[in-house]
């Protein structure tokens, strides 16, 4: 006689059948691990699933009722009657790791003994978030659209702006979670896609800890482990994955995550928004050597000041040295700890600019900017030459085309007031080498990671990147 009702099993396995197989079922450990035992005639089916990770709908609309009317006899009869795809038949002994990725096992039991084969039905409960405005990459030409936390719907994204036979997408799972991960590439760039696949698998040898996000899977691949830049890009819209892979580069998608992986990155890369592929050609040189001259005075304006006010102040004429001394006449500290309290402060307030809510974070970093730089002034602490070159440096550093390179800006700013402190304009001139220095070692997915020769930069200046 069939039961009508769903009959939950805790932790405790109270039915005798289930003791009769102890040996090949697997015994629950945790309180979202339900039974239901289907029982029609002779047969009976155990089904099992976890609350947490199955759809119960699924269950209760394409499976139970299929088993109340056919009555399959094995697992093979099972599934061929189950309306739903990538149904997998396997041991006992897998149920565990089928269940916690959303799976449903159906045991068939005849007389008391179950079969030895499983039947796994994918039954995954998928909550996520629907497509929304991008957060953080903020374009005002184009779509709005940008990527959720599910790996499919992503995929949904990117295939429907590019309908092509040459995209390829390549299945994997990464660290000790087993998370579902995609490299998408396109048929040309089979060869570099199959070079992140292995820096994926190898990082998921080597770091088997179970992951947060995508941005913290890249600090544990092999070109990002000890390198302060970082050698791939991540973006959160759709639009510029379809370019970057269009440009020969390769995309790494992970389940929970919201953004991208692209690679190989470029230096020049760093400087390219989404909101170029809407603007006419000469409106992009022009912003591309706007964002090329923030970079550059965003790092030189305030270790100027530092070296000028400190060692080299013969270099400059009478009136700006005099204009610096006046606005200098009363701060009792060095030019560099002035400067230097100034970008930590700058720092701090977009630190906690970034945790308020958006409704927030506009209105006080406004009320925090004036209260705080004009109460510096009138008390003496700081110049006003000092707030006004430290204001446009963040500004300058805030016209970045990625959030990547702006949090390299802010970083970047304290050893080169450091440099400026010890040598002066010299110790610019070493700081700015050994810059250069490092981004000529940086590799992406072994390939140079910056190339300041012609080429790539006359492809950038004319708008092809």
């Amino acid at each position: 006689m069939a039961s009508e009702e769903l009959i939950y099993m805790p932790n405790t396995n109270k039915n005798k059948k289930a003791n009769m197989n102890a040996n090949m079922n697997v015994k629950p450990k945790t309180d979202d691990w339900h039974t239901y035992l289907l029982e029609l005639q002779e047969r009976t089916y155990r089904i099992e699933w976890l609350s947490s990770m199955a759809d119960q709908q699924i269950m209760r609309e394409r499976i139970l009722p299929m088993l109340q009317q056919y009555r399959p006899r094995s697992s093979e009869d099972m599934k061929l009657i189950l309306p739903i795809a990538d149904i997998e038949i396997r041991t006992h002994r897998e149920k565990h790791a089928f269940l916690i990725t959303g799976y449903i096992s159906i045991t068939l039991e005849t007389a008391g003994v179950a079969h030895p084969d499983v039947l796994y039905a994918p039954c995954k409960s998928i909550n996520y978030r629907s497509v929304e405005e991008p957060k953080e990459e903020y374009s005002e030409s184009g779509p709005k659209d940008a990527f959720t936390e599910s790996l499919n719907v992503n995929l949904n994204l990117i295939r429907r702006r590019l309908m092509s036979e040459q995209l390829h997408v390549r299945m994997l799972t990464v660290g000790s979670g087993k998370l579902p991960a995609a490299v998408v590439f396109m048929a040309d760039n089979r060869l570099t896609a199959d070079r992140l696949i292995y820096q994926v698998e190898q990082s998921s040898i080597d770091h088997p800890k179970a992951l947060l996000d995508i941005s913290n899977f890249a600090t544990l691949l092999y070109n990002g482990k000890h390198t302060f830049f970082e050698p791939f890009e991540f973006t959160e819209l759709p639009l510029q994955t379809v370019h970057m892979l269009e440009n020969g580069k390769v995309a790494l998608l992970m389940e929970g995550s919201r953004k991208a992986m692209i690679g190989p990155a470029s230096f020049e890369d760093t400087f390219v928004a989404s909101s170029d592929l809407f603007l006419p050609l000469p409106q992009v040189r022009a912003i591309r050597y706007a964002r090329v001259i923030c970079f550059v005075f965003s790092l030189l304006l305030t270790p100027l000041y530092v070296a000028v006010a400190t060692y080299n102040f013969e270099m400059f004429p009478l009136k700006v040295i005099q204009t610096l001394l006046i606005s200098r006449h009363n701060v009792p500290f060095s030019p560099f700890v002035e400067a230097f309290m100034m970008e930590s402060l700058v720092m701090v307030q977009l630190e906690a600019i970034a945790r308020l809510p958006n409704k927030l974070s506009q209105s006080a970093g406004v009320v925090a900017g004036i209260i705080i730089g004009t109460a510096a002034v009138e008390a003496g602490v700081i110049s006003n030459v000092m707030l006004v070159l430290v204001s446009a440096s963040s500004l300058l550093t805030l016209a970045s085309a990625t959030v990547q390179l702006r949090n390299m800006l802010f970083l970047l700013k304290l050893p080169s007031l450091l440099m400026a402190m010890v040598l002066g304009l010299p110790g610019i001139c070493v700081f700015w080498f050994l810059l250069l220095s490092r981004l000529f070692v940086v590799r992406s997915l072994d390939r140079p990671f910056t190339l300041f020769g012609f080429n790539p930069m006359s492809r950038y200046f004319k708008g092809k990147g």
